[in-house]
């Protein structure tokens, strides 16, 4: 029997004693082996522990984490429900093998096959894509969608595709799966780039469903509300994906076509990297009182061109004047900073979203000094309420300090034996068995443990959670919102 651990402070004890032996965090799953009056006895790993049955619940809360992919972003979705009734979606991968590895160790070890329901390459910066190249190629792993954000690079001079006779848009938009699988079926188009590798992978593989836009529509200057298939407020009362970007665009013979951004708000440049960022894929995800904004890699001239679209204004007024109508569409309890903590944001946007919490996700190995101390002001300043949290996956991460040393020690005198003469055929394997070993923890991050940042929600009280590094008994670094009718999620006293 599964079931999923309760609100508040909940312990696995041992069987015999019962004393508090490990904290478990709202939501996590329980396989219940044994129960009697009082008490389930469950299996957590390799070990058996008890649990109160007043500490279980039968459906599981919404599950946001957003991992520890170094430079990057990397989270996953889990909705409210039963066991056997949710559904997973992954957004982003990171760069590396961080979400492969988290997946791995969650779903055991692939053991049997994994199903999920979606993966959002959110754009095509490789540190957000190319750590799903490592899922798709997992024989053991299938997803029912993979959603991109309809610009599908390629060879040549033109790598997002022509430019239509105005010179200001895309005019070559991926919509469909039959769009891009007949792109992509060509090896020339396809070169040797990551991101067309990664999704004619996909298309290919027999291992994933649908490949499609995720987006959504300006339509007579306003922006029109859309949903993630599956995901509308129709589908399920109380919980939604709503896609806020990016927003299509249609030509005078209906043409799907996304615009060029420059190098600033109001430039008439075209900009690569600024357009790619700035048509992100942006979710807002609801489940009864509360949302959550996924900002992608948002910029100035994206967030100036959505928040106008959101807003209702023209582009001669002050963006400032979009702020009344744009909150009620991008108003939200947490937000996932743009861009990793980049400066390049607007004010206007972060007053429109105004969260409880702010999650960044960045790496230290990197020259973009993310996040950016002056942006995590601003960040403070746009928060709701006197003290909103600033997470960061970097700050949160264990850096291994306390083992390096030891773990360094252990490659060198491994090393020396494997390069001394006349060392034995058995006593080099072992050597080197050991000294490997060594090097890939050192190599590692401990994505499986630390740097996760976890949202736990029912739609009235959320949780918003990281593991502490030394902790034994009380593991996790807690904070409880309760929602309110005047300002949201508010801290909550415990």
């Amino acid at each position: 029997m599964a079931l999923f651990v309760g609100k508040g402070e909940v312990y696995l004890r041992d069987p015999a004693t019962k004393k508090p032996v490990k904290q478990v965090l709202w939501g996590d799953w329980l396989n219940v082996v044994e129960s009697d009056d009082k008490w389930h006895k469950v299996k957590w790993g390799a070990k058996v522990y008890a649990v109160r049955k007043e500490d279980c619940l039968e459906e599981g809360p919404l599950e946001v984490v957003f991992l520890d992919v170094g430079q990057g972003d990397g989270s996953i979705i889990t909705t409210p429900g039963k066991s056997g009734q949710r559904r997973t979606i992954v957004v982003d991968a990171g760069k590396d093998d961080n979400v492969y590895r988290f997946i791995k160790w969650r779903y055991g070890k692939y053991a049997k096959e994994v199903h999920f329901h979606a993966a959002v390459a959110t754009h095509s910066d490789e540190d957000h894509y190319r750590g799903f190249q490592k899922l798709i190629d997992e024989p053991m792993q299938h997803f029912d969608k993979f959603y991109h954000n309809g610009i599908a690079e390629r060879v040549g001079e033109d790598a997002l595709g022509p430019t239509d006779e105005t010179g200001r848009y895309l005019s070559s938009v991926m919509v469909t799966d039959a769009d891009i699988r007949t792109l992509y079926a060509d090896d020339a188009v396809r070169g040797s780039k990551r991101y067309p590798k990664l999704i004619h992978g996909a298309l290919t593989s027999g291992r994933v469903g649908e490949v499609a836009m995720l987006g959504s529509e300006l339509t007579d200057g306003m922006h029109a509300r859309h949903w993630m298939p599956g995901f509308s407020p129709d589908d399920a009362t109380d919980f939604s994906i709503e896609v806020l970007g990016p927003l299509l665009e249609r030509d005078g013979d209906g043409g799907a076509r996304l615009r060029w951004f420059g190098d600033k708000i109001g430039s008439t440049s075209r900009d690569v990297g600024k357009t790619k960022n700035g048509h992100s894929v942006i979710l807002r995800i609801s489940h009864r009182d509360f949302t959550l904004v996924l900002g992608g890699d948002l910029n100035r001239p994206a967030e100036d061109f959505l928040l106008r679209a959101y807003g209702g204004i023209s582009e001669d007024q002050p963006l400032s004047d979009a702020l009344n109508q744009a909150k009620t569409r991008l108003r939200s309890d947490v937000l996932k900073c743009c861009h990793h903590g980049a400066t390049d944001v607007t004010d206007e946007f972060l007053n429109a979203v105004n969260p409880s919490a702010f999650v960044v996700s960045s790496g230290d190995d990197e020259s973009y000094v993310h996040p950016r101390p002056d942006l995590l002001g601003r960040l403070g300043r746009a928060g709701r309420g006197a003290a909103p949290l600033i997470l960061c996956t970097e700050i949160l991460r264990s850096t291994r300090e306390s083992e390096a040393a030891s773990l360094l020690r252990t490659v060198n005198t491994q090393s020396a034996i494997i390069e001394k003469p006349g060392t034995p055929t058995d006593k080099i394997k072992e050597a080197r068995t050991k000294r490997d070993a060594a090097l890939k923890t050192l190599a590692k991050r401990n994505v499986e443990v630390y740097g996760a940042i976890n949202v736990r929600t029912d739609g009235r009280d959320m949780a918003i959670a990281f593991l502490k590094e030394r902790a034994v008994t009380e593991r996790w670094q807690v904070y409880w919102y309760k929602h309110n009718e005047t300002h949201g999620f508010v801290p909550e006293d415990r």
